[in-house]
């Protein structure tokens, strides 16, 4: 673990760069804020941004995990913004139905009628032809 901690401060500019790059373009990929071409473009990048880093990091292999802490570190924030949100968020008002007029089958409404054209908009078809 020291090794990868010793990689971690050797760090440049451009790898720190590509690091911020690929977390960003990572969380645009994920998110469903953009549609899907922007979101599969920003998948591309941040594919191609993470492979940067990996092949800039000595060694390689501490760029990829790295990575994959990042990752695993977005989706457990993800995950623990969810179930925040689930827990403390608001919760929909119950619907209120009288019990009286629940099986009272006249006050249910109508069946809807079938939409006819009107006779003078149909004359006026036959007419043109």
């Amino acid at each position: 673990m020291s090794e990868l901690v010793d990689s971690l401060e050797r760090m440049d500019f451009m790898q720190l760069l590509l690091l911020f790059g690929f977390v960003t373009t990572y969380a645009a990929a994920v998110g469903g804020l953009f549609g899907t071409a922007l979101r599969l473009r920003a998948a591309a990048a941040a594919l191609v941004q993470a492979v940067a880093f990996a092949a800039l990091t000595d060694p390689w292999v501490h760029g990829a995990l790295l990575l994959a802490f990042v990752v695993a570190g977005l989706g457990l924030f993800v995950m623990l913004s969810w179930l925040l949100a689930r827990m403390l968020g608001p919760r929909p008002l119950p619907v209120e139905t009288p019990a009286d007029t629940a099986s009272d089958a006249s006050t249910l409404p109508s069946q809807p009628q079938a939409l006819r054209p009107a006779p003078k908009l149909v004359r006026r078809a036959r007419a043109t032809r």
